[in-house]
């Protein structure tokens, strides 16, 4: 009886080492060769994964802009208030660009989610006319 105890309790052990271990992800190559396009990430937000994907693709935009000769100043101000044990975010985001006449598109040629640190990495591409 002791032996099978034994082998129950090694088989277990196996098996919770062996879901334990995680697979370390490997980062796609245009995260840091994003040749022509721009890469922008977001970290977990407040609202949910859309707002995320969304805060990542506006970060790559920019970054593709200010390539194209469009200038791009952004200053954000987070603000929390924990009342309670409850938190309270507030964000507020201030854009301003300079146009010289240039018109930049893009669309989202893929995207990534590094589950390890809830980051979404989205890398966008510029579109010709």
């Amino acid at each position: 009886m002791q032996i099978k105890q034994i082998l129950a309790f090694i088989f277990a052990a196996i098996l919770l080492i062996g879901c334990n271990q995680q697979k370390t992800q490997q980062k796609p190559e245009w995260i840091t060769d994003p040749g022509d396009g721009a890469v922008g990430s977001c970290k977990t937000h407040v609202k949910g994964r859309h707002y995320q994907e969304e805060l990542a693709i506006g970060r790559a935009r920019e970054r593709l802009a200010a390539r194209y000769g469009v200038e791009v100043s952004s200053i954000q101000t987070i603000k929390e208030k924990i009342v309670n044990e409850k938190a309270y975010v507030r964000s507020d985001k201030e854009i301003l660009q300079t146009v010289n006449k240039t018109t930049v598109r893009a669309h989202v040629r893929e995207t990534w989610i590094d589950k390890e640190y809830d980051e979404v990495w989205v890398w966008v591409y510029p579109v010709s006319n």
